[in-house]
């Protein structure tokens, strides 16, 4: 594995609490409005408004409230990082979502969710830490119900305002990590990658675009 590959695979379920601290503040500012951008993209595009979906890697939850609160889906915000879920919970009860949005402890290489579960399973930057990546893929594809959909990925969404200030904020600070490598840089990276580690799975389709990179599941 390439040194670069191995800073991508941060330890996310034992990372600091400075780091956490760090990525709240950047979660409940610059990307804010991206949550809400991304999550009316998902709503809107795949028209699933009721049952079950599950955000992996929820972070602050900012993505699993913004389903929650334009759809009628019942929305578990998943993180492996206990801290984070703590987090989570305290997002909830602020925005009065308690019983629409579940915080829950877990890893996507061992969903803790039964078999045809979710109608909609959603991820938005979490699958550049995941370890084993075609793992993942299968256990959402798993966790899917027939006629369910995923869309997991990285991106910023179709509202060009809205990406284009997140990306004026955050740009120099993904460089400084990322040793120079631009966001679009890295993200086609790992579109090659992605690629790679799909090329012979069925149901998965990789959309590369203004919006981002995402893999988009049928099942």
């Amino acid at each position: 594995m390439k040194k670069q590959e191995t800073e991508d695979l941060m330890d996310w379920e034992n990372i600091s609490s400075g780091h956490i601290h760090n990525f709240k503040e950047t979660a409940e500012t610059m990307f804010a409005p991206v949550y809400n951008v991304l999550a009316r993209q998902v709503v809107e595009d795949y028209k699933i408004t009721g049952g079950s979906c599950v955000d992996i890697g929820a972070g602050t939850g900012g993505l699993a409230c913004e389903i929650a609160k334009i759809s009628n889906l019942t929305v578990y915000a998943l993180d492996i990082n206990h801290e984070m879920v703590e987090i989570i919970n305290e997002k909830i009860q602020k925005e009065g979502l308690k019983r629409r949005v579940i915080p829950t402890i877990g890893d996507v290489h061992e969903l803790p969710f039964g078999s045809n579960f979710a109608d909609l399973i959603v991820s938005r930057g979490s699958f550049l830490f995941w370890k084993d990546k075609r793992k993942a893929f299968l256990e959402i594809h798993r966790v899917l119900k027939t006629g369910g959909v995923g869309f997991i990925g990285g991106g910023f969404g179709r509202d060009k305002e809205i990406r284009e200030k997140a990306m004026m904020w955050g740009e120099e600070t993904f460089k400084k990590a990322n040793r120079g490598v631009s966001f679009h840089e890295h993200l086609k990276n790992k579109h090659d990658e992605l690629t790679e580690i799909l090329k012979d799975m069925g149901g998965f389709n990789i959309i590369h675009d203004e919006s981002g990179l995402w893999v988009e599941i049928r099942k």
